[in-house]
């Protein structure tokens, strides 16, 4: 999965700012992939059409999600 927070070198941007991609150990990546809308051949959002989880937290509503997808653009 190429994880929206990973940088072209490998490098966590989020959570882990600084260290190597975990992957499975991490919390953005596990959720992600127990979600019925995530292609796990890529980090794709079959419900919203593109590329990036916004999380669980974000996915319930249209609105949520373009709220999540805003706050995530301005950061």
């Amino acid at each position: 999965m190429l994880c929206k927070y990973m940088s072209s070198n490998g490098l966590c941007t989020d959570r882990y700012d600084g260290y190597a991609c975990i992957r499975s150990e991490c919390p953005y990546w596990r959720e992600s992939h127990e979600c019925e809308h995530n292609d796990p051949s890529g980090d794709y959002c079959w419900k919203f059409a593109r590329f990036g989880c916004v999380g669980k937290d974000s996915c319930g509503s249209i609105s949520d999600y373009l709220q999540a997808t805003s706050e995530a653009e301005s950061a």
